[in-house]
């Protein structure tokens, strides 16, 4: 039998819920010899009640504790945190965003536990694309640049960059336009990818080819920056060193640290909170919130779960040919005490 547990997330102000009452609903119509665990409140700031998972077939257990030890399949939204490192065991399988790059202490807390761990952000399908991660860039892409339009003072010549056009550049590329500015700066090694994307507005738009020469070009005239690269679950790269920072001279310039979960694409980026989101260093601030997603927690935890949701009933089916486990196992980080994924430093 398989044993699924919801637990309450308790990274500071992480209001996502991993699994929403109607995909537990169908894991357990769907699923003989399954029961699903999920813990008091746990839905609470994504608007589902304690009633809402009853009334989905799951049983609603009060803390933490009583979570990891009845379940053998843990469903999280973000890592696991110190408090829940002694809780977790050789019986366990662990879904969750790691986001194991440059965090030795989970990395060697989660070879210690002997427990199975799976990292959401490196699952891919057969065309590249990150079904979990993707809607969660989105949210993320389009936040980033809402919060730094409310912590930076816009005029017609506020001039923004975005390193790195992902998913995530994409959706604060959009948003910025929707919220008025005009001179926006697209940098990215797919140099025709953006290109195209110029194309689609030039009077607003304008690409560059990332190098240093470029990078430093723009970022000593923006007010706004985006950065937002990714690479498949390694560490991201700290491009924005101290000396590109000590030339960003326009008073209150913004950067969105968008890498953090990743550990930072500033030399001085150290993970933040929602209740003190700032890094100062001179005359630039760093935003270095690492779950700025959970800032939309219904939106965020309906994708979220949806896009959960064929991995896990993959996991519990006997379909060893299934598309979902196959691409479900190449996320595979920490196995039973050995760490199988070794490019993420």
């Amino acid at each position: 039998m398989h044993i699924i547990g919801v637990p309450k997330e308790i990274k500071p102000f992480e209001t996502r819920v991993s699994l929403i009452p109607d995909d537990i609903k169908s894991l357990l119509d769907n699923n003989n010899d399954i029961f699903i665990y999920v813990q008091k409140d746990a839905g609470h700031y994504a608007g589902y009640s304690d009633d809402d998972y009853i009334l989905s077939g799951a049983v609603i257990l009060d803390n933490i504790e009583d979570i990891y030890e009845k379940s053998t399949i843990i469903v999280k939204v973000k890592e696991p945190q110190q408090r829940e490192y002694s809780l977790i065991t050789s019986k366990h399988t662990i879904l969750s965003f790691f986001h194991f790059a440059g965090n030795n202490e989970l990395i060697n807390a989660m070879i210690d536990s002997n427990a199975k761990c799976y990292a959401y952000e490196t699952i891919q399908d057969d065309k590249g694309i990150y079904p979990i991660l993707t809607p969660m860039s989105i949210i993320a892409g389009k936040k980033s640049m809402i919060e730094a339009d409310k912590l930076i003072s816009k005029n017609k010549y506020t001039i923004i960059t975005i390193i790195g056009v992902g998913n995530v550049g994409k959706a604060a590329a959009e948003q910025a336009v929707q919220l008025g500015y005009k001179n926006i700066n697209l940098i990215d090694k797919d140099y025709e990818k953006i290109k195209n994307i110029e194309k689609s507005n030039p009077d607003i738009y304008k690409s560059y080819e990332m190098n240093d020469k470029n990078l430093k070009k723009l970022l000593i005239f923006s007010n706004i920056v985006i950065s937002s690269i990714y690479v498949n679950g390694m560490k991201a790269k700290q491009i924005i060193n101290n000396e590109i920072l000590d030339l960003m001279s326009h008073t209150g310039s913004i950067i969105m640290d968008v890498a953090i979960d990743q550990g930072g694409t500033t030399e001085q980026s150290t993970p933040t909170t929602l209740e003190n989101p700032l890094i100062k260093y001179n005359n630039t601030n760093i935003y270095c919130v690492p779950n700025i997603p959970s800032t939309e927690p219904i939106e965020a935890s309906i994708k979220l779960s949806n896009a959960i949701y064929p991995y896990l009933d993959s996991l519990l089916s006997t379909d060893i040919n299934s598309k979902y486990l196959h691409e479900l196992n190449r996320s595979l980080y920490v196995n039973k005490g050995l760490y199988v994924k070794r490019s993420i430093y």
